[in-house]
């Protein structure tokens, strides 16, 4: 008989009899059994799982008759020269579910660029167009099937978790009763195993869940709710001027809107907040069922979320120039094209000759919100769509990694690890009240930006502001992460693998930053703007220190009680973490200034061309603080600690 103990190795000699586990590798609830096998003066060896890698191997005692080893006079055991430890044959269930698992990876990848693909044609189109509903029904497919497997995933885990509770409460009243029979010496009663019935926890791993730093942050997930947040409620403004139309004069509605656009302005909404619920709850979880069906389900929300993604920056692009063109008309000419200018789920069949048409604007006062508020919330969605796809694609990438589930399935344990907080604050507090200094002087340059915007007399002020702002910024981020990236070289490395979500994010938005650069630089030369022009270089300098400064420190932990005594770095990274929230919240509120009609890249580039580029890139860069953010979180939280 040979026992297993995962990641030891053990040699023990039994004096006398003792109680062992019998039980399957996976059964973590059981109570000890006294075995009559097992006799006094006989070595045990366990053997190790990582028995390929070790020098010392731990055989049976009968083993030894047959010459399989060699017994040192130390009591270790090795093997004699001649015996080697080969790789196993693949058995042939192994081979095919190989085959299985790396074509259905493979077909899930190549639907998700045919959707992503599919939704630029068929969203191009529309907006070239403008004839057919197809966007609309492209969508519409897309939340569907999307909202359905999302359900039928949420309803299924919560069927499995309620199996699994019963399970556990039968067996936890097994054994107490066992334990509560007593001899009258108060030694426990002799057990033995095979009298007891069948283990009630040998349940598969439908679902289970990942623990530790790969198992999302907190903090991500409150910034995800404040993305969806911003998200709904730019779609209910949008619903809001939808209703408008058919409250006010139901004839224009059915001429400037469609019933299809008002349905899907409906489920939209409710598959975000879904998704959004899905992730808070469930965003480490590991799926080994319907294994298939995940990989294609997943890769079609992936795909769907980069499609609306793809959506709302055409929208936004052909809202901004609908807007402008009410103060100053843009040349059909020049675009040849039609637009729409409509939610993300909200095409319509109209160019924008005909939507500059009085009945179809709406009510003037809708007009004023959605022009005020749509360029402030529009982020949110991008930024949303961005982070979904990367939670997603870490779940899709986990499912059938039985290697990563926890040992411990208690439900309990995992509400209360969700719930709970700890934060040792030591070595932070100059860094957190240096970095509330700089905060309160950006909430003063928004406030004094909102000011200088309302009249046309102090609008270059208010740009002036908001370009010192941003430069002063990005020189105390610049001049803070060099030391910083210094101090944390000298913590010890984390052997630990860590989720790939962080990187994938952060590497994402770059380009939007190299984007910026180079099409920043000749125009700024050019007007003489030399203060945007050091800003935007001095962003990109930073970016490239601080990318590489949060995936080191994510790869980080302090093993030496020295380490954990001294928290080297541990100060600029909380005035890091404060400056790039700072640097987020100034971008989102001053958002105006990148798309003012003063602005010199728009001149040089053209209206049509910049404004599609800063509602590509713009949301990206901001994406991009929030998200340094939370990895430094990580970083403060969990490098100054023993590497787990």
């Amino acid at each position: 008989m040979v026992l297993q103990l995962k990641n030891k190795k053990v040699e023990e000699e039994v004096d006398k009899e003792e109680n062992f586990y019998l039980g399957p590798p996976d059964y973590t609830k059981f109570a000890p059994a006294q075995i009559s096998n097992f006799t006094a003066k006989r070595k045990l060896w366990l053997f190790s799982n990582h028995l390929a890698q070790q020098t010392t191997v731990f055989p049976l005692h009968k083993f030894e008759s047959q010459g399989f080893y060699v017994s040192n006079e130390d009591g270790t055991v090795s093997l004699p020269p001649d015996v080697s430890l080969q790789p196993v044959p693949s058995s042939a269930k192994d081979k095919e579910e190989m085959f299985r698992s790396s074509l259905t990876i493979i077909l899930s990848c190549v639907y998700a660029v045919f959707i992503v693909t599919l939704g630029v044609v068929v969203y191009i189109g529309e907006l070239m167009s403008g004839k057919t509903p197809m966007a609309e029904f492209f969508s519409i497919y897309l939340v569907i099937v999307g909202l359905g497997y999302l359900s039928f995933l949420y309803m299924d885990m919560r069927k499995y978790l309620r199996i699994l509770k019963i399970s556990e409460d039968m067996v936890l009243r097994k054994y107490e009763l066992a334990e509560s029979q007593e001899t009258d010496t108060g030694e426990p009663v002799s057990i033995v195993w095979n009298s007891l019935p069948e283990p009630d926890l040998a349940i598969p791993h439908h679902y289970c869940f990942s623990s530790g730093r790969h198992s999302g942050s907190f903090y991500l997930k409150v910034g995800a709710a404040g993305f969806c947040m911003g998200h709904l409620i730019h779609s209910g403004l949008l619903i809001s001027y939808q209703v408008a139309f058919l409250i006010t004069d139901s004839s224009n509605f059915y001429k400037c809107a469609n019933v299809l656009t008002l349905v899907l302005d409906l489920l939209y909404p409710t598959y975000s907040f879904f998704q959004l619920f899905f992730i808070f709850k469930y965003s480490n979880v590991i799926i080994n069922r319907f294994k298939i069906l995940a990989r294609f389900a997943l890769m079609h929300c992936i795909g769907s979320s980069l499609c609306f993604w793809i959506w709302t920056i055409l929208r936004e692009t052909v809202d901004s120039l609908y807007h402008s063109e009410t103060e100053n008309p843009i040349s059909l000419h020049h675009l040849n094209t039609h637009y729409i200018i409509h939610d993300l789920n909200n095409s319509s069949n109209v160019s924008l000759g005909s939507l500059t048409s009085e009945h179809c604007r709406g009510p003037k006062q809708f007009q004023i919100i959605f022009a005020t508020f749509s360029p402030y919330l529009y982020p949110f969605t991008i930024e949303y769509s961005i982070l979904v796809v990367g939670v997603l694609f870490i779940i899709w990438q986990n499912i059938g990694s039985y290697s990563h589930c926890t040992s411990d399935r208690s439900t309990t344990k995992d509400f209360i690890s969700n719930v709970v907080l700890y934060a040792d604050c030591h070595s932070s507090n100059k860094g957190l009240f240096a970095g509330l200094i700089v905060l309160a002087g950006s909430f003063l340059s928004i406030i004094l930006f909102f000011v200088a915007m309302t009249d046309s007399k102090y609008i270059e002020v208010g740009l002036s502001v908001n370009s010192c702002t941003e430069l002063i910024l990005i020189l105390l981020m610049t001049a803070s992460v060099i030391p910083a990236y210094h101090q944390i070289t000298k913590l010890d490395v984390n052997s630990k693998q860590i989720s790939l979500l962080d990187d994938l994010l952060l590497f994402t938005c770059i380009p939007a930053f190299f984007v910026q650069t180079i099409l920043s630089v000749i125009p700024s030369w050019n007007s003489n703007k030399y203060v945007n022009l050091t800003t935007i270089i001095l962003q990109m300098i930073q970016v490239l220190i601080q990318t590489p400064f949060i995936i080191d420190g994510l790869r980080r932990c302090a093993n030496s009680k020295a380490l954990r005594s001294e928290k080297p770095g541990r100060e600029l990274l909380t005035f890091l973490i404060v400056c790039n929230v700072t640097m987020w919240i100034t971008e989102t509120f001053e958002i105006k200034s990148h798309s003012d009609h003063n602005d010199p890249r728009s001149s040089y580039y053209g209206e049509f061309l910049w404004s599609t580029i800063t509602h590509l890139t713009f949301p990206l860069t901001m994406f991009y603080r929030f998200h340094s953010s939370v990895c430094m979180v990580d970083i403060w939280k969990s490098a100054y600690v023993k590497g787990n």
